[in-house]
């Protein structure tokens, strides 16, 4: 079985990156998800027991590189607002919510952003910052932290 590759680029034409011994199932499975056709799939490509070891390992590699971008990106979309759509956000990640909060809280987000709020406001008045404006502004830099 011969191996595939594939080319990364802009829509403008600018090639980001080649990538070479690409599984043909684990290629034709990127492609279906890429394009949001995800149904049961079985491997046409690899027959074998070595071939299907191969295609097993380097699925299994991307799904983790996937998983951690997921993340991040949940915990980045998370910290673009103190009133971010949470439920948005799991919905777009396909996780329960109790994940995405273990998920936040492993990243240092609080469970309860509108009580993490109210104690950095206290901070920010304690740190004697005065003026309605100020107190917010110090608090939201206190709650992102």
């Amino acid at each position: 079985m011969e191996n595939w590759f594939a080319q990364f680029g802009s829509a403008s034409g600018f090639e980001v990156a080649a990538v070479y011994d690409i599984r043909p199932d684990v290629a034709e499975a990127f492609i279906a998800g890429v394009q949001h056709n995800i149904a049961a799939r079985t491997p046409r490509h690899g027959t074998d027991f070595p071939e299907l070891i191969a295609t097993i390992a380097q699925a299994s590699h991307i799904i983790q590189s996937l998983e951690e971008l997921r993340e991040h990106a949940m915990v980045a979309a998370d910290r673009t607002s103190p009133h971010a759509d949470r439920k948005a956000i799991a919905i777009a990640a396909a996780v329960p919510p109790s994940r995405l909060y273990r998920v936040l809280e492993k990243h240092g987000r609080p469970r309860n952003r509108a009580q993490a709020y109210d104690e950095a406001v206290h901070q920010a008045i304690d740190e004697g910052v005065e003026g309605i404006s100020a107190v917010l502004d110090r608090a939201a830099e206190i709650a992102e932290k």
